[in-house]
């Protein structure tokens, strides 16, 4: 596997030489951060050849009219749901909130993200990151008392918008298998890099941020809101939405919250942040995360609005009898498989621990059903099913990668512990905190950590335990909705 930043290096280059304007929708360019599922995708580039390269860029044309024919199958078979996506006649309208609806919303608690910023005058305008239809979200949130003008958008646009969609991205698909095949100003790699991003230029995630954006531009100009909010983390649809504003509403404020903690090779975040205006505003999450980007110097205004996440500081004091790990794994299939191995492997160690297993909310139950059955639960290891809080007062270390987890823990006490096979510092989102964090990348190197653990626990009862409370409430800070006058 190519080191992430070398892969960053060759796909901002090929994606600025292609052209940004016609390959801004495609996922593949977007390296937002260097967690496994998004590095799958980069597995094949290194040691390409010629020969390879002439195979792949024959292979990739087959899969091109197969995606392209798929995504056809898809518009005749989702036509119904298409073609009900229109726009209600709202009231005035002030904001547009767009959030992302996953098996973590739940309909009688606020937005995941927005918590109960959105006001009657507001819309919220879900993406749909589920295989759910877009009439049964729209069902599961009208039992909720939260949502009051909801408009959740469709992944397809109906037969012949899709056949004319995906004319467009076929021609810029062969254009890069061209290049690939007959330009001498792309290394080998870059050739393979090109080969790959023809086919993603087709793919359903490709179309999905394309239909998202018609969507949103529909409704744009059909409400005229004042101000429109985005969650900003990296997203090629983020900067989709920065550049549609920018180029066709230049009288909409354009607001960007960062919501989810930010790591040090967040690639994606950086490349969304130097698109803003000197009149947008960038919505941090806490003092430590604002302080990093006003010393960016960027265009944009840079606000503190805080989060859902922030939690009043607990000093209850824990029980020590035994020696309590949580386990935060992120919200893809394989971050829950690293740690149900680590946690299996721990287990069956005699440390004494008692280990809780968390598995992350937007993954559905029988998304992780499958992985969670290798495991032996019992008294040793629990999978938690309570709220974070109670996890968080029961815990005296958590094992973490980039969950925001750990950051929520450190007001309650909780020591992180960084688990990282790659062995570095890329995806800990404690980094910009300055907090010195033990690393360790697998059960042999957690084994020799845990002779320190009786004493890192004890450092964090007593002289270390206030400057994690500090950073913890530096970290996310209380909603504060002046922040969005």
């Amino acid at each position: 596997m190519l080191d992430p930043r070398i892969i960053e290096f060759h796909l901002t280059k090929i994606q600025q030489e292609i052209g940004e304007d016609k390959t801004l929708a495609n996922s593949y360019f977007r390296l937002v951060k260097p967690i496994d599922e998004n590095l799958k995708r980069y597995s094949n580039l290194e040691s390409p050849t010629k020969y390879k390269i002439l195979l792949d860029a024959f292979s990739a044309l087959l899969r091109i009219f197969f995606e392209i024919l798929k995504s056809i199958a898809i518009a005749v078979i989702k036509s119904k749901e298409s073609s009900s996506f229109n726009i209600p006649e709202y009231p005035q309208i002030k904001r547009i909130f767009v959030s992302h609806y996953t098996h973590a919303q739940n309909p009688s608690r606020p937005d995941v993200f927005f918590d109960q910023l959105p006001s009657s005058n507001d819309i919220i305008f879900y993406h749909n990151n589920t295989l759910l239809s877009r009439l049964r979200i729209i069902r599961i949130l009208s039992k909720g008392d939260f949502r009051q003008n909801v408009l959740v958008t469709t992944k397809s646009l109906g037969f012949w918008k899709t056949v004319f969609l995906q004319k467009s991205n076929l021609l810029i698909s062969l254009k890069m298998l061209g290049e690939a095949l007959t330009s001498p100003r792309f290394s080998l790699v870059e050739r393979k890099i090109l080969i790959c991003a023809a086919s993603a230029q087709v793919s359903r995630q490709t179309v999905a941020n394309q239909v998202n954006l018609k969507r949103l531009d529909l409704l744009l100009f059909s409400t005229k809101p004042e101000t429109l909010l985005i969650t900003l983390e990296g997203h090629a649809y983020e900067a989709l939405y920065i550049d549609l504003i920018q180029r066709k509403y230049p009288d909409i404020r354009l607001m960007a919250f960062q919501h989810a903690p930010i790591v040090p090779e967040q690639f994606g975040l950086m490349k969304n942040l130097l698109k803003f205006n000197s009149g947008d505003v960038i919505l941090a999450s806490g003092e430590i995360t604002r302080e990093y980007f006003k010393s960016l110097n960027l265009k944009a205004e840079v606000r503190l609005l805080g989060s859902p996440k922030w939690r009043p500081i607990t000093r209850k004091q824990k029980n020590y009898e035994s020696t309590t790990i949580l386990g935060a794994a992120e919200g893809t299939l394989e971050s829950l498989e690293r740690f149900t191995e680590l946690f299996q492997g721990l287990s069956g160690m005699d440390l004494g621990l008692k280990l809780i297993l968390r598995v992350h909310p937007a993954l559905s139950s029988k998304e992780s059903e499958k992985v969670l059955s290798r495991l032996n639960f019992g008294k040793q290891l629990i999978l938690s099913n309570r709220q974070l809080e109670e996890d968080l007062k029961d815990s005296h270390f958590c094992i973490y990668r980039s969950s925001a987890v750990a950051i929520e823990g450190l007001a309650f006490g909780v020591y992180p512990l960084f688990f990282n096979p790659a062995g570095d510092q890329g995806l800990n989102p404690l980094y910009f905190a300055k907090l010195e964090v033990p690393v360790f990348r697998n059960l042999t190197e957690f084994q020799e950590l845990f002779m320190n653990l009786r004493g890192l626990r004890s450092n964090s009862e007593n002289r270390n335990n206030d400057e994690l409370i500090k950073i913890g409430a530096a970290y996310y800070s209380k909603l504060d909705s002046k922040a969005l006058d």
